[in-house]
């Protein structure tokens, strides 16, 4: 969550703003990295705890998260494109697509959305 809350005050900026600032760009791709880590490392944590099979890329483990009743499996299948955003952002071996990263920047809520969902499976998981 610390990083959706550096990201929330960003949304308010234009996108000739994003356009023209180099280090906004850069707090805002950085800390979608890091977010969208955050979503892949829990997936994959999940996995393990359910002890289900590891699945064969970061796509496949948040639909794996919808195939194991995590998420819904159409929230999975709209939020799984971000294991791929990352991948561009850590790696670096395609030119970045702005306005796909300003594009997130103003969908936060899926990521929060994400949370919601993996609190609610995790309260569910300890009161049974």
């Amino acid at each position: 969550m610390e990083r959706l809350a550096r990201l929330e005050p960003l949304r308010e900026r234009t996108r000739a703003e994003f356009d023209r600032d180099p280090y906004l760009r850069d707090i805002v791709e950085r800390n979608l990295e890091m977010a969208a880590q955050c979503v892949l490392d829990i997936c994959h944590r999940i996995i393990s705890l359910t002890q289900s099979p590891k699945p064969a890329d970061y796509y496949g483990a948040i639909l794996q998260l919808g195939e194991l009743g995590v998420l819904p499996m159409d929230f999975s299948w709209s939020l799984a494109p971000l294991a791929g955003l990352r991948n561009i952002l850590v790696h670096e071996y395609l030119a970045i697509d702005w306005n796909e990263v300003y594009r997130r920047l103003q969908n936060l809520d899926d990521l929060a959305r994400f949370a919601e969902f993996v609190r609610q499976w995790l309260e569910d998981r300890t009161q049974t």
